[in-house]
């Protein structure tokens, strides 16, 4: 299902399960656009994934992280990320979003820090308006690199710096790609976890996660409509759209 609802130059787009490599390509060329100045608006998108996906950062090699062949016979789907950051399971339950605009837009602040803050603030306006109690922390500050003590690339079992969490454990992977003229920010909800089985697609020893679902701590199953009608507020809220 596709949405477009344009609002004093803001576009929405919401693509509910759509397979990997639709979203990513999506994404890239809308930040394509916006970085030769082809496009004036600001893109947001909220999106679900089917079937289910592995994602990796740009950086990552997907051969030497995971058996390809093993997890294709799970059923799980395989791409890349233009944005960076490490191994996301993106289930069928997992809602994402991205943001695509001008870095010199003045709904955001400049710098790479300030404005995946003010992103990351809209994100968690919405968990919080379906009940949970979540916010931004600097892990970084707290317990040092972490990441690289742990040797882990898997999103969801490393915190970095201004993660969105609920108590000490990780809901949301997010990270920012920024050109000369454009920006574009990435995240996922942990919405659900995933079958285990999973796991044994990986070839390197891994560290469990440190993360916790919306359903868990909810306790009950949230639907696609429901985090996406909290995005778009909390994207009205703290961006600005009316």
């Amino acid at each position: 299902m596709l949405y477009n609802l344009i609002m004093y130059n803001f576009k929405l787009l919401v693509n509910k399960g759509k397979y990997g490599m639709f979203h990513m390509q999506r994404d890239l060329s809308l930040f394509q656009k916006c970085e030769k100045g082809d496009s004036l608006s600001t893109t947001i998108c909220i999106y679900s994934w089917d079937p289910p996906c592995i994602s990796f950062g740009y950086s990552q090699k997907e051969e030497k992280e995971i058996d390809i062949k093993k997890a294709k016979s799970l059923g799980w789907d395989i791409v890349k990320r233009p944005t960076g950051g490490g191994i996301v399971f993106h289930n069928t339950a997992e809602v994402s979003y991205s943001i695509i605009t001008s870095i010199d837009n003045p709904i955001l602040p400049k710098g790479l820090i300030p404005s995946y803050k003010k992103i990351s603030s809209a994100v968690v306006f919405a968990l919080n308006q379906i009940g949970l109690n979540a916010e931004i922390r600097n892990w970084k500050l707290e317990i040092g690199n972490w990441k690289l003590k742990t040797n882990n690339n898997l999103c969801f079992s490393y915190p970095t710096e201004y993660e969105i969490v609920v108590g000490n454990k990780k809901i949301v992977g997010s990270a920012q790609k920024r050109g000369r003229k454009a920006l574009l920010q990435q995240g996922s909800i942990f919405v659900r976890k995933s079958d285990e089985t999973v796991f044994s697609v990986l070839k390197n020893p891994y560290k469990r996660y440190n993360a916790i679902s919306v359903n868990e701590i909810l306790g009950r199953e949230v639907s696609f409509e429901e985090l996406r009608d909290a995005l778009f507020l909390g994207f009205q809220e703290r961006l600005g759209i009316i």
